[in-house]
């Protein structure tokens, strides 16, 4: 069994790694904090207005095309789709019957 002297100096011992623990953990925190704090003071508003245009008119591929290209896209389909509707004739469309019909 441990003597109390024993057991009081493992808790000082205890005490004393915590405390360092501590400190080299706020040391380090405080560098990254003002890592951040310099890294976003750095980043202009230009900067991010640049950003902006650059992913709406920006280079783009096929996988990650731009929002332009994806806009145009979109309404490209969609023409095409009303483009086959009108295709159609009129007697190929169902015509609207209260018991069969679901508001989906």
């Amino acid at each position: 069994m441990a003597t109390k002297d024993q057991d009081n100096e493992e808790q000082r011992l205890q005490q004393l790694h915590s405390s360092q623990r501590r400190a080299v953990n706020n040391a380090f925190a405080s560098l990254l904090g003002q890592a951040n704090v310099e890294t976003f003071q750095a980043f202009t508003f230009e900067e991010a207005v640049d950003a902006q245009i650059e992913r709406i008119e920006g280079a783009g591929t096929d996988l990650r095309p731009n929002l332009q290209d994806r806009v145009e896209r979109i309404r490209n389909k969609i023409v095409k789709a009303a483009q086959e509707l009108k295709k159609i004739p009129p007697d190929q469309f169902l015509d609207k019957d209260v018991e069969r019909d679901v508001n989906t």
